[in-house]
């Protein structure tokens, strides 16, 4: 027989642990009617076992439980009918009626900008007869009004023969695929791999599609097989999805840096924007100043729009963008947690580290073992940023492009990219950022400590055990006064190392490696060595002459 006592203490914590997931439903499941569903269906689950076990409480615990439920109850009632974040209008203006002066209805314009970039995104008139709420031919007269595509043979054709039969021939309206050889396609996706050695599919697809080719996904695969034999990556792997519910696109920016090359004082900072995860920048830098992280920060809103909130953990590099949203839109819009607990651009890093990060800290580990690089040196690291902090820029910004291009599984939905799915959201869901409306400084915002957070991808054990490998960096913690941020920020100094050579011999290096690697591929990573090689004895020249002046 059960001890009464163990059973209400029993259910006593699981009333707790009901309250955790009532509050965090609240704040971060907005609108989201099939989630708030469920977590109704798990309170009431609950009730029942109270209820069930009436005559072990007190007659006073029983009614306060049973009252509390059903506030609860009604929370998630408000909170599936509330939208968390309103847009700043209804809709934008993609479709307009315009009276032409003839009889019948309006004409239907189309936005011509909206338009050509919904057809790259999505190909066909058809898919964005909903998004757009008008018919598809209209769509495709539209686009050969504006000569975004050129006229093709009807959709649907009708013949009638001699013997009073019909035939009815159609015709795709879908983009054409590229016009390319397998030939031309294994030197793309050969140059592409030498970058980038760790692409899927998707990812390959999106870089070719970044690049403006379509290419269907069987020729992409047997390319690759050509080009690069029979990959890993290609069989079965398990899909760690995840629940995460943000109003929009721009509703909320994940933002925060990377430090898998910090030995070598180089720091990738990102900003990703939640709802489509679609990075909205990115910059690898040699530095990791507050300052950095601002103007990276500016130059995203600049293309994509301001967000509503932007989350981050609690390092100090984070103190000027957190400064900007709270005077901007108010306290509660720049929300401080934990890394852990960012585990949506958690996710991105590990992509970052897994298609490129991981190429440059192999290379350096190399050059320390084999080319006399000493990390401790700030000569050595001038010159080791002097030749490679470009490219490795460049393999971030490639590498994003790719990302946004491709297509995301997603369940229960069609594939998009994230690319497509930042802009039909501001389509779908109402535009966000496009238009700066401050907000009063002193303006009441709700707790959202709890916003944006992806639960289910706290069980990720590969996304966890990424996120702790990154934690063994040695961090710095500071005091804090200010009552708006936390008490204890994380600070880890990175600043760009000292040049110790003069102008005159900073241009004869460039000029002889200029002249010596002028046919070379510098993304070649054995290319990379011999240039560091070269530049290596340059300039333990430099330091010999100083030494004997």
């Amino acid at each position: 027989m059960a001890d009464p006592f163990n059973v209400v203490n029993n259910l006593r914590e699981a009333y707790y642990g009901l309250e955790r997931r009532v509050l965090r439903a609240h704040y971060t499941m907005a609108g989201d009617s099939h989630q708030i569903e469920g977590e109704k269906a798990h309170a009431l689950a609950f009730l029942s076992a109270v209820q069930a076990n009436e005559h072990r409480f007190s007659l006073e615990e029983f009614a306060c439980i049973s009252n509390n439920i059903q506030a609860m109850m009604n929370v998630l009632d408000q909170t599936a009918n509330r939208l968390g974040d309103q847009p700043d209008s209804d809709t934008i203006p993609v479709v307009h009626h315009v009276k032409t002066g003839r009889r019948g209805r309006p004409k239907v314009e189309i936005d011509k900008g909206v338009l050509g970039e919904a057809l790259i995104l999505r190909g066909g008139p058809g898919s964005l007869a909903l998004p757009f709420g008008c018919s598809s031919r209209t769509i495709r007269r539209r686009a050969i009004e504006y000569e975004l595509v050129e006229p093709g043979h009807p959709v649907c054709t009708t013949e009638r023969h001699a013997d009073g039969s019909i035939t009815r021939t159609y015709t795709s309206s879908t983009p054409a695929v590229s016009n390319i050889t397998d030939q031309e396609l294994d030197g793309m996706l050969f140059t592409i791999l030498r970058s980038f050695q760790n692409f899927g599919l998707r990812m390959l697809r999106g870089r070719l599609l970044a690049d403006g080719h379509r290419v269907p996904r069987e020729r992409i695969k047997a390319s690759f097989l050509r080009v690069n034999g029979a990959p890993n990556p290609f069989g079965h792997r398990d899909l760690h999805r995840q629940k995460y519910n943000v109003a929009g696109a721009n509703s909320l920016w994940h933002h925060d840096g990377q430090h898998g090359l910090i030995r070598w004082k180089i720091v990738i900072h990102c900003f990703i924007d939640g709802k489509s995860r679609m990075v909205t920048a990115i910059r690898v830098s040699n530095n990791n100043r507050a300052s950095t992280v601002e103007e990276l920060f500016h130059e995203g809103t600049a293309l994509h729009g301001c967000p509503r909130r932007v989350r981050g953990d609690h390092g100090t590099e984070n103190l000027r963008v957190a400064e900007w949203m709270e005077e901007t839109f108010g306290i509660g819009s720049y929300i401080w947690g934990r890394s852990v607990h960012n585990t949506r651009i958690e996710r991105l890093w590990y992509d970052v580290t897994h298609n490129f990060g991981k190429k440059w800290k192999d290379f350096f580990q190399k050059l320390e073992v084999y080319e006399s690089l000493d990390h401790n040196s700030s000569g050595h690291l001038w010159l080791l940023h002097h030749l490679f902090h470009f490219y490795i820029d460049l393999d971030a910004q490639e590498w994003a492009s790719a990302w946004n291009h491709h297509p995301l599984t997603r369940r229960n939905e069609p594939n998009r990219s994230p690319r497509d799915l930042f802009l039909f959201s501001h389509i779908q869901d109402g535009p966000r950022g496009v238009v700066l409306r401050p907000v009063p400084p002193e303006e009441e915002v709700a707790e959202p400590a709890l916003y944006g957070i992806d639960w289910e991808a706290l069980e990720d054990s590969r996304i966890q055990d990424h996120f702790f490998q990154r934690l063994e960096q040695e961090e710095v913690y500071v005091m804090v006064e200010d009552p708006t941020v936390p008490s204890n920020l994380n600070h880890v100094p990175v600043e760009p190392p000292n040049c110790p050579f003069t102008e005159e011999q900073i241009q004869y290096l460039d000029g002889v490696l200029r002249e010596e690697f002028h046919h070379t591929d510098r993304r070649d990573m054995e290319i990379c060595r011999m240039i560091w090689r070269r530049a290596f004895e340059i300039c333990t020249q430099f330091v010999q002459d100083a030494g004997r002046e």
